[in-house]
Parts: structure tokens; C-alpha cells; sequence
């Protein structure tokens, strides 16, 4: 890891010492005007523009690479054992969570089923109530025929 750094430093010092070479020297020595460029200067600037972009673009790959390889080392110290320790215990107590949640959702379960089968013992004895109520209904529209049959005979019997 500390070797990193020197190589770290290294490159940014680099990237520090090349960048007046792709400055204009004359910057701000002169007025703001307007500027004439034949074609042969245009596609050189364009070029130089080009590659110096490519040379930011190489060192700024560079730098990912080695911030990657810097977490890389870093994982390997103790602080990375102590985050992979808060980790586990993380996971363990995800772990307890999940246990309970499992065992609340079997105890819901299970008063599920029990309400499923008061629901089925509740519509079989509706059901039966349901025949009761009809066979009453017969019984007394038997009976009410019967009494009006019985009173028709008797007023037709009492009118003879």
C-alpha cells in the first residue's frame, strides 16, 4: 500500500509537469482577438487536442486502475477483518430476523387453517339450516293447502 502512494504521486507530479507543455505560451500576453488558422494549424491543434485528450484519458484509466488495486490492498488489512466481522453480525441478525418472521408466518398459517376449518363447520351447518328452513317452508305450505282444502270441504259440506 505504501508503495502505491510514491507511484501515485509519481503520475499526478507527471500529469502536473506536461500540462504547460500543452498550454499556450502566449496566453494572456496579448489582447482578445481574432485568430487565423490555415488549415495545416487547424488539423495540427485539432490532432494535438486529440492526443493530449487520449494522454488524460490513458492516465485517468491508470489512476482507476490503481484506486481499484488500492481497495484491493485495503481489503486485505484488518480494518477489512472488522468490516467483515460488522458484516457477519449483520448477516446473523438478518438471520434471526428472518427466523422469526418464519415462525410468525407458520403460527399465521396455522390459525389460517384453523379459521378455514371453522368456515367449512359454519357453512355445513348453515347448509343444514338452509334444508330445515325449506323443509319447514313445505310442511307449512302442506299444511296451509291442507287447512284450505279442509275448510273448502267443511263450507261445501255445511252448504249441503
Amino acid at each position: 500500500m505504501n508503495a502505491l502512494k510514491p507511484l501515485l504521486k509519481g503520475i499526478l507530479i507527471a500529469c502536473l509537469l506536461l500540462l504547460p507543455l500543452f498550454a499556450s505560451p502566449s496566453y494572456g500576453a496579448s489582447p482578445a482577438g481574432e485568430v487565423t488558422l490555415t488549415p495545416q494549424e487547424y488539423a495540427m491543434l485539432n490532432s494535438n487536442l486529440n492526443e493530449l485528450e487520449s494522454t488524460i484519458n490513458n492516465q485517468l484509466n491508470t489512476i482507476n486502475e490503481l484506486e481499484q488495486q488500492l481497495q484491493i490492498a485495503k481489503l486485505t488489512t484488518s480494518e477489512s477483518n472488522t468490516q467483515l466481522l460488522e458484516v457477519l453480525s449483520l448477516i446473523n441478525e438478518q438471520k434471526n430476523q428472518l427466523q422469526q418472521a418464519k415462525n410468525s408466518l407458520q403460527e399465521q398459517e396455522k390459525m389460517l387453517t384453523e379459521e378455514r376449518l371453522s368456515l367449512a363447520k359454519a357453512e355445513v351447518y348453515l347448509n343444514e339450516q338452509k334444508n330445515e328452513i325449506t323443509k319447514m317452508k313445505i310442511k307449512q305450505r302442506n299444511s296451509t293447502l291442507l287447512n284450505i282444502a279442509l275448510g273448502v270441504g267443511v263450507v261445501y259440506m255445511a252448504a249441503k
